[in-house]
């Protein structure tokens, strides 16, 4: 009997990545070798700045050691000066640090310890100042306002606040009225009530200028809080004697640059990177995704060592950084970067026991505002990992619980997504409650968790440093079809947005149905970006000519997409015996459409609205309060996007429409505002 042409030629792929490949990376990674690695990286005080001496620095030491063991990989420790006063683009680098010991005693009315340094690193506030002192506490409550100040005298004494956030308090009592130390309780979020010894890190910050104000700072945890409040409630006097042995200097921010050179296009680079900096313990975050990066360098060694695979065509490199602020002097260092990088895998926080830490797997995607494939690759290997082979011996047997998400930042992957280097870059990591606290342990670790996302990273890394004509189609043809998913989503949410102002008797149909409108159009010239820029990855004219093809078949779409948002408008209309009138865009949407920003400067913004407030004042960054919380929720995000997106080129309406179909709707007012804050700050120009 003849094979029927409906079944499946052998040479077909289920996924983007050949399933070769997939084999062997799926047997080669140990998530048990990778948990066994966080172990020994989470016994170090990893605090960022760092310096001679300091726990960060001794990691880096013996972890480049480790590194430089292994066959073919080229490994150089860089250091970035980092003493409080230096920038790098826009980023104030942190002060350097040393701790020894720290104790907080209890001495009237009893005697007893409360907290001590070596057993449990965290109750040490990071860059507290060294020094020893015994006096009255003095409750403040939460001590973050110029309220709970009022008639008390701090001056040289300590404090004790409750609701967390021990850098406010510090800038508070210390910095500016001269208490000599804060105690700070845990904030109050729900989903930690549960967890009496939970100690939340909070690192202060303190500035090179303030050195010679600075204090020092305990945290404590929500049972130390409830046995220490009733003391405050009678007359008698609550003392506490507090020593630091710790120092404020001058430090570095070692960076580990780790790579496999290209043996047939090494200018071009898949980057990998995770921070290697944290407290103590910090092993999801982030000696997992450390650890992650050390076991994908030993697969590919092992792998090319053995004849498995062929060594990787492009350059892999693997950054191990001080969060944020290493990842910024890094680009500031190697601005080519963006010329060498055709993506970004950034893993941090890749371990998480579902159970213990109420956890899920996001994969967070790259911004709009650059092009790329990478996104689109990892997702398609997501239902891989559901597989009964990513089981560890000693690891849990979840099923695999994942999410794809849209654009966020909070970690390394912000830096080189940065429009001044535009390396399309995503982030592997998980949700966890005990995010930041002293209970992010390896008994939260799992190892099968670990498994799967470092078999994620690993397979993507070496199928992109060796694609050549056919794996690129295969990528446009994913990318291509994920698209058209997304703008029809779109559509979607526009469809909705339209129903619901046609019953509100104060809607603005008209207005909404305008600017959903421009949706389609924009979006599809954003996705056919993506799908054009895996010719990056091909030689071949006929393979680039494909490619462009299917990018051309978005605009197709995109008509008919908008096709559709006009279909309804005019059915919603007659539903609701509403008159057509055509929309005229107002004197706001006007402005917008003249003005033509493009940025100044080079790296994002640490905080936009604290960049505001410390330059035009609290009147001026209170403006944002209501976006903050409120319908702009997640302002950060869509801050880096919409300066992503000032180039020159696009106007201030065409930025609104592209950030408002990426996030939420977004309103002309707020850009207007943004942008001239902006302007007024130096960091844009209109053209």
């Amino acid at each position: 009997m003849g094979s029927s042409i409906w079944a499946p030629s052998k040479d077909v792929n289920k996924y983007v990545v050949d399933g070769e490949l997939l084999k062997k990376v799926e047997g080669e990674v140990s998530g048990e070798r990778a948990w066994d690695l966080v172990s020994k990286i989470s016994r170090f005080h990893r605090i960022r700045g760092g310096g001679k001496g300091s726990g960060y620095n001794q990691c880096v030491d013996w972890l480049a050691g480790e590194l430089g063991k292994i066959e073919g990989l080229e490994v150089e420790v860089v250091k970035f000066k980092s003493d409080g006063v230096l920038k790098y683009f826009q980023w104030l680098s942190p002060l350097g640090w040393r701790a020894t010991e720290a104790e907080l005693w209890l001495t009237e009315p009893e005697e007893r310890l409360v907290s001590r340094f070596s057993e449990d690193a965290v109750c040490l506030m990071p860059y507290s100042k060294g020094g020893e002192v015994e006096s009255d506490v003095v409750y403040v409550g939460e001590g973050k306002s110029d309220g709970d100040y009022e008639g008390k005298d701090v001056e040289g004494r300590l404090v004790f606040a409750v609701g967390g956030n021990g850098t406010k308090v510090h800038r508070e009592a210390v910095l500016k009225r001269g208490a000599a130390g804060v105690l700070v309780g845990p904030s109050d979020r729900a989903d930690r009530m549960e967890y009496p010894d939970l100690i939340e890190v909070s690192r202060l910050d303190t500035k090179g200028e303030e050195v010679e104000k600075a204090g020092f700072g305990f945290a404590l945890s929500r049972r130390q809080v409830k046995e220490l409040l009733p003391l405050f409630e009678g007359d008698e006097t609550v003392r506490m004697r507090a020593r630091v042995d710790a120092e404020l200097i001058e430090g570095e921010m070692p960076t580990i640059d780790a790579r496999f050179v290209g043996t047939e296009l090494p200018g071009q680079e898949v980057i990998l990177m995770g921070h290697l900096d944290h407290y103590k313990p910090g092993a999801n975050d982030n000696a997992s995704g450390c650890a992650g990066l050390v076991e994908i360098i030993r697969n590919i060694a092992d792998l090319v060592g053995r004849g498995k695979i062929p060594p990787p065509r492009r350059t892999v490199r693997f950054l191990f950084l001080p969060e944020l602020h290493g990842a910024t002097a890094y680009t500031s260092r190697h601005q080519d970067v963006g010329e060498r990088g055709l993506a970004g895998i950034n893993l941090d926080m890749i371990g998480e026991d579902y159970g213990l830490c109420k956890a899920n797997f996001n994969l967070t995607c790259s911004p709009y505002s650059v092009p790329g494939y990478v996104d689109d690759v990892l997702a398609d290997l997501l239902p891989w990992l559901e597989g009964e082979g990513f089981y560890e011996p000693r690891g849990s047997k979840y099923r695999f619980n994942h999410r794809v998400q849209g654009y966020s930042g909070g970690s390394d992957h912000v830096m080189f997504n940065d429009s001044a280097f535009s390396v399309p870059s995503v982030m592997l990591g998980h949700s966890n409650v005990f995010h930041h606290t002293n209970m992010d342990t390896t008994e939260t670790c799992d190892p099968t968790e670990m498994k799967r996302i470092i078999c994620l990273a690993e397979a993507a890394a070496l199928f992109l440093a060796n694609a050549g004509d056919e794996e690129a189609l295969r990528v446009a043809r994913e990318v291509y079809g994920q698209a058209g998913v997304r703008m029809a989503e779109t559509t979607k949410e526009s469809l909705q947005l339209l129903q619901g102002q046609a019953s509100d008797p104060e809607g603005r149909l008209a207005e909404v149905h305008w600017n959903a409108a421009q949706y389609p159009g924009l979006q599809a010239d954003v996705e056919a970006g993506n799908v054009r820029k895996a010719k990056e990855l091909c030689e071949g004219e006929e393979a680039k000519e494909m490619i462009d093809g299917l990018a051309d078949g978005l605009l197709v779409q995109a008509a008919r997409e908008k096709a559709r948002i006009d279909t309804a408008y005019g059915l919603l209309l007659e539903r609701h015996g509403l008159a057509e009138e055509p929309y005229a865009p107002d004197k706001l949407y006007g402005e917008a459409a003249k003005l033509k920003p493009r940025r100044l400067f080079k790296g994002s913004l640490s905080n936009a609205v604290q960049r505001i407030r410390e330059e035009l004042g609290d009147e001026r960054a209170g403006w944002y309060d209501g976006y903050v919380v409120g319908p702009m929720r997640g302002l950060g995000s869509r801050a880096f996007e919409i300066l992503n997106l000032m180039d020159g080129e696009r106007s201030l309406l065409e930025i609104r429409h592209l950030v408002s179909f990426e996030f939420q709707e977004t309103g002309v007012e707020f850009l207007l505002h943004f942008a001239e804050d902006l302007r007024e700050m130096g960091l844009i120009a209109y053209i």
